[in-house]
């Protein structure tokens, strides 16, 4: 009887789904100079996204969420951070002057069908800048999608989502609205 428990429980554990490792982790690239050179601000990245999975993988009426498998808002934080002392920008915890980018929305959603897969990528970010001057906010958002055959492919969806990411960061990081703000 014993035996018989132990095979019942490697069949269903054999047959549990089995968590997808996604990640995101967007890089910058932002030509030479040194535009933020001597600003000193706080900064801080904040994740209010509505839920905190970014990948979703719809199937028939099945539909699960995933968190990445790494920290995205200390990756976003990381890599904006590094990206501004390249530019010059001295980020001081203790400064009056707070710049906070704010994650909105940051998913993959996956339909998948019998014959494809369709995915649909959503980026929202929001700067925002609170000086003794007053307060700045700005929104940018991007979004992509395609259509695959056969199932899907999470590195494609983690490379898309990632592609996505690093071009709404640049959009963000070269607009020399709210530079101009944290004078």
């Amino acid at each position: 009887m014993r035996y018989l428990w132990l095979i019942a429980l490697l069949v269903l554990t054999s047959c549990a789904t089995k968590v997808p490792s996604f990640m995101v982790v967007p890089q910058v690239f932002w030509p030479q100079a040194t535009e933020l050179q001597g600003a000193q601000f706080s900064f801080g990245v904040v994740d209010m996204r509505p839920r905190p999975q970014s990948l979703t993988i719809k199937q028939g009426n099945n539909e699960n969420h995933y968190r990445t498998s790494n920290d995205v808002r200390s990756q976003l934080e990381q890599t904006v951070a590094n990206a501004l002392r390249d530019k010059g920008a001295i980020i001081n915890n203790q400064h009056s002057v707070q710049l906070k980018i704010q994650m909105n929305q940051l998913q993959a959603n996956v339909l998948q069908r019998p014959l494809d897969h369709q995915v649909v990528n959503q980026v929202a970010l929001t700067v925002f800048i609170q000086s003794d001057n007053g307060t700045f906010s700005k929104s940018y958002a991007g979004d992509s999608s395609y259509t695959a055959p056969f199932k899907v492919d999470l590195a494609a969806v983690e490379r898309e989502l990632r592609i996505l990411t690093e071009q709404v960061l640049n959009q963000l990081l070269q607009d020399p609205a709210w530079k101009a703000a944290l004078n």
